[in-house]
């Protein structure tokens, strides 16, 4: 996996980083990623990784789904 992100931090187009993690884990849809990406990829690594850290952060909460709250 650690190869994955590394080459999805390198890669210059938002779409092909995100189809090489969805792909790798497994991840069939694309609405968290359409919501978390920003439009414009940013040039900087940094920034990069952040926003696939926090797509991955948001992907496991809605794969989790709500908590269950006792009545």
């Amino acid at each position: 996996m650690t190869n994955v992100l590394e080459r999805a931090i390198a890669c210059n187009d938002a779409d092909d980083a995100a189809e090489m993690i969805r792909n790798a884990l497994g991840i069939e849809s694309d609405d968290v990623v359409n919501y978390v990406f920003p439009k414009t990829w940013p040039a900087d690594r940094e920034q990069r990784a952040r926003i696939i850290g926090e797509w991955l952060r948001t992907e496991a909460r809605f794969l989790v789904g709500p908590p269950i709250v006792p009545e």
